[in-house]
């Protein structure tokens, strides 16, 4: 067996370092198998990798999975009072920004489920291509929160997304056998009351983890929107809706808005929302700043996944209405 010998004890040659180095990092060899090939001892293998890095002959980069601002995602959890923010760069179209929302989403989302969770999930297209992102999800039972709304572009339906995301767990999915919203608030009374739908909606008390997305209410902005009236839309905006969350409508302080809509949706109810010790929401895109924060201040938020412009843009509304506050009180 060859032997390699150093310049100088602890002072070792550029071309044993980098020999050294090239098996550990490349090759995969471990430090008692290089030991033996250059018959030195396996704390010699160890001092010369590290003196490899300290010349620079091996530079090690860690490279985040997505270009998280971790300073501004600090900043705005302290600023909203939440747990957790995830604030990603992001840019291109709309729905490149989504689909990099979501990716961000399905990073987190795996740790904070454990086997035998009851996860709840709300269509929307942010949720359902961050379930596609999905790598893997720990055993768990999928329940699905709100009645099926259909993608506009076609790309499925909330019955799809808990089927999609219990297949991943190996787990078991719980749908909801009714349209989101209908049109008559006897018929959502009868669907309320059947046996598959009640039992569903009631497997939302105990719910571990929900995820859901925030939808600002104006057109193009929630899918709920465009399946309500033109009547309906207006006046649940006279009212003060700013946010919809799994078909509920809140204003900017985060209280249920009074609607007829809420006689019409078959979903999960906002307080069943508040009950997971998780709950992660979804959002991208300036104008739902007043959106997320109503939705926050409804209790339903305890993980932001978000863009750092909407994220910058919440700050600025929270700090223009604390500067605001003492113009009202005199």
């Amino acid at each position: 067996m060859k032997t390699v010998r150093t310049q100088r004890d602890g002072d070792a040659d550029d071309e044993l370092l980098a020999d050294v180095a090239r098996r550990y990092y490349l090759d995969n060899t471990s430090k008692v198998d290089i030991a033996k090939q250059l018959d030195l001892s396996r704390f010699k293998i160890a001092r010369l990798l590290e003196e490899a890095r300290n010349r620079g002959i091996v530079q090690i980069q860690v490279k985040s999975p997505t270009p998280v601002d971790r300073g501004l995602s600090e900043e705005l959890s302290q600023a909203l009072g939440i747990a957790r923010c995830v604030v990603t760069d992001t840019n291109g179209s709309p729905e490149q920004v989504r689909a990099q929302v979501a990716q961000a989403a399905a990073r987190i989302l795996p740790p904070l489920v454990r086997d035998g969770d009851l996860l709840g999930l709300t269509w929307s297209r942010a949720v359902d291509a961050m379930v596609d992102y999905l790598g893997y999800l720990p055993p768990c039972t999928v329940v699905q929160m709100a009645g099926s709304l259909h993608s506009p572009s076609g790309g499925g339906t909330t019955m799809d997304l808990a089927r999609r995301a219990a297949a991943l767990a190996g787990g078991t999915a719980h749908a909801v056998h009714a349209p989101l919203v209908v049109d008559d608030a006897a018929a959502v009374t009868a669907l309320r009351r059947q046996p598959g739908i009640a039992d569903t909606l009631s497997m939302a008390d105990a719910l571990d983890v929900a995820v859901v997305a925030i939808g600002a209410w104006r057109a193009g902005c929630s899918t709920v929107w465009d399946a309500v009236s033109p009547e309906l839309q207006q006046q649940a905006a006279a009212a003060g809706a700013v946010a919809e969350v799994s078909g509920h409508l809140l204003d900017a302080d985060g209280k249920l808005v009074e609607s007829p809509l809420e006689d019409l949706v078959i979903a999960v109810s906002v307080e069943q929302l508040r009950r997971p010790p998780e709950r992660v929401a979804l959002a991208a895109g300036v104008h739902r700043a007043p959106a997320v924060v109503a939705a926050v201040r409804a209790g339903l938020v305890s993980t932001l996944v978000t863009t750092s412009d909407l994220a910058r843009e919440i700050l600025r509304v929270l700090t223009a209405e604390t500067l605001a506050a003492p113009e009202k009180e005199n």
